[in-house]
């Protein structure tokens, strides 16, 4: 109790660590929405009628949802080692790191794929190139 009241009354007074936590708590709830929107969209394939099944179920959503945000996080980094070549100015980089690797809105979950007509690999340059131009556009201009 006594290390409660101790952490309690120094978040008081310390607004970054307020912020961090903060910070923290949005990207599980991030973490845990994305889990949640997969699981709506192929209801009744992620879910079963024995304890085992559903185990097997929640790793399966994990599985995916990490895999969108490793996804993610390659294309972001790809994005993020051009700028540091291109020399952006730090103030535009800064705003580019709070960009999550969480977002979803640009992939389809659903629909039919037929993955035997290409070679299995997917062009992430094309990914990078796609939103560093609209970062470009809309954010920012190499000096």
């Amino acid at each position: 109790m006594i290390f409660k009241s101790k952490h309690v009354l120094n978040l008081i007074d310390n607004m970054p660590s307020r912020k961090a936590i903060r910070t923290a708590r949005n990207r599980t709830e991030a973490y845990h929405q994305l889990q949640g929107l997969i699981r709506k969209i192929y209801r009744g394939v992620f879910k079963g009628k024995k304890r085992e099944n559903n185990q097997v179920s929640a790793h399966a959503v994990r599985l995916v949802a990490n895999s969108v945000i490793a996804y993610n996080a390659i294309i972001l980094n790809m994005v993020y080692e051009r700028m540091i070549k291109n020399v952006v100015s730090q103030p535009i980089i800064d705003e580019f790191a709070r960009i999550s690797p969480i977002a979803w809105s640009h992939i389809a979950f659903t629909g039919k794929y037929n993955f035997k007509r290409n070679s299995g690999e997917i062009d992430m340059n094309a990914m990078a190139n796609a939103l560093e131009k609209h970062l470009k556009q809309h954010f920012w201009t190499p000096t």
